[in-house]
C-alpha cells in the first residue's frame, strides 16, 4: 500500500501530459493485473462521441500484446465478460471526469472479475488522476476558446519534434479587426469559439490545436509531409469558407506552415510558417502556403533562424 500511495504522490508532481497517462496507465496495469489496458481519450466531433487510444499496454509491438477491443461510443458501462485469445476475460471500462465531463475511458481486461476492495481502490486512483488532468487543463486550455493555450505549446512541440519531422501551421483569421468594429467584440467571441469547434473537428488527427492569441491559432502535425499537411490545412480552409457565421456570415482564414525536425525549436518553427503566413496574406488572403515551397520559387529566404523577440510563452 505505501508503494502505491508513493506512486500517486508522484503522479501528482507530473505536469506534462503525455509523461502523467503513461505513469498512470502504468500504475493502474499493475495494480490491477491486468493482461491488457488501453487508456482512450474521449473527444467530439460532429456531435458523435469519438475514442482515440492514448495508452496502451502491453505496448504495440510486445509479445503477447493483443489488440484492444471496440468500444461502444458511450462512456461509462459495467464489467463486460468474454472470450479474448481463446480464454474467458473479464472486462471493465471506467469514465474519468475531470471535474466537468467525462474526459477518458480507462478499459482493463484481466483473467477473474474485481472485488469490491479492488474496485474501490481503483475507482479512487482514477478519481486523483482525473482531478490532476483537469487542474493541468485548467492551466493549460484557453478558456475562451477551450483550446490549449500559448503556454502548452512549447511542451506540445517538445514532444512533437522529438518523436518525428512534421508540420506547424499559424492560422489567422482574415479582417478579424473588422468583424469586431462592425459587430462588436460578442460577435467576435463567437467568431473564436466557432473557428475553435470548426478545428477539433477538422483536425482532430493534429497533435495539438492552439489558440495562441487574438485571431491567430497554432497547429502541430506529426509525421506528415507538406503535401499531407497542405491537404489537410486547404480543406479546413474551404470548410471555413463554407460555413455561415452567426450575424457575421462568411469569414475566411489564412493559413502558413513549415516542416519542422528535431533540431528545431518551437520558436524557429514558428518563425518560418509565420513568414508563409505573411505571403498569403499578401497574395490576397483565405490560402494555404507552405514557407519550403515559397523558398523554392524564390519567394523567401531559406531556413529562418529563430528570432529573439518571438516570445512562445
Amino acid at each position: 500500500m505505501t508503494d502505491i500511495l508513493e506512486t500517486i504522490a508522484e503522479l501528482t508532481h507530473l505536469r506534462n501530459r503525455h509523461a502523467l497517462e503513461l505513469a498512470f496507465a502504468q500504475l493502474v496495469y499493475r495494480l490491477a493485473g491486468a493482461s491488457c489496458l488501453t487508456l482512450w481519450q474521449v473527444g467530439r466531433q460532429g456531435g458523435e462521441v469519438k475514442l482515440r487510444p492514448q495508452v496502451t499496454l502491453p505496448a504495440a509491438g510486445q509479445e503477447g500484446a493483443e489488440r484492444p477491443p471496440a468500444l461502444p461510443e458511450c462512456p461509462g458501462y459495467g464489467p463486460v465478460y468474454g472470450r479474448r485469445g481463446g480464454r474467458k476475460m473479464a472486462r471493465q471500462v471506467y469514465p474519468i471526469h475531470d471535474g466537468a465531463r467525462v474526459c477518458g475511458l480507462l478499459e482493463i481486461t484481466r483473467a477473474k472479475a474485481f472485488t469490491l476492495l479492488e474496485e474501490t481502490l481503483l475507482a479512487n486512483v482514477i478519481k486523483v488522476y482525473g482531478n490532476h488532468a483537469g487542474l493541468l487543463d485548467y492551466g493549460e486550455r484557453d478558456e475562451l476558446t477551450g483550446l490549449l493555450n500559448r503556454r502548452s505549446f512549447s511542451t506540445a512541440f517538445s514532444h512533437a519534434s522529438g518523436q518525428v519531422n512534421g508540420v506547424i501551421a499559424v492560422a489567422d483569421i482574415d479582417f478579424f479587426k473588422r468583424i469586431n468594429d462592425e459587430f462588436g467584440h460578442p460577435y467576435g467571441d463567437e467568431v473564436l469559439i466557432l473557428m475553435a469547434r470548426l478545428m477539433e473537428e477538422a483536425l482532430e488527427a493534429a497533435d495539438g490545436v492552439f489558440r495562441f492569441g487574438g485571431e491567430e491559432f497554432l497547429i502541430l502535425l506529426g509525421g506528415a509531409a507538406p503535401d499531407e499537411a497542405f491537404a489537410v490545412l486547404d480543406d479546413f480552409r474551404a470548410r471555413v469558407e463554407e460555413t455561415q457565421f452567426p450575424q457575421v456570415g462568411r469569414v475566411t482564414i489564412s493559413i502558413g506552415f513549415a516542416t519542422f525536425g528535431c533540431n528545431d525549436t518551437g520558436a524557429s518553427a514558428f518563425g518560418r510558417a509565420d513568414e508563409a503566413l505573411y505571403i498569403a496574406k499578401k497574395r490576397g488572403r483565405n490560402q494555404v502556403q507552405c514557407h519550403e515551397w515559397l523558398v523554392a520559387e524564390g519567394s523567401l529566404a531559406g531556413e529562418k533562424k529563430a528570432n529573439s523577440d518571438v516570445e512562445m510563452f
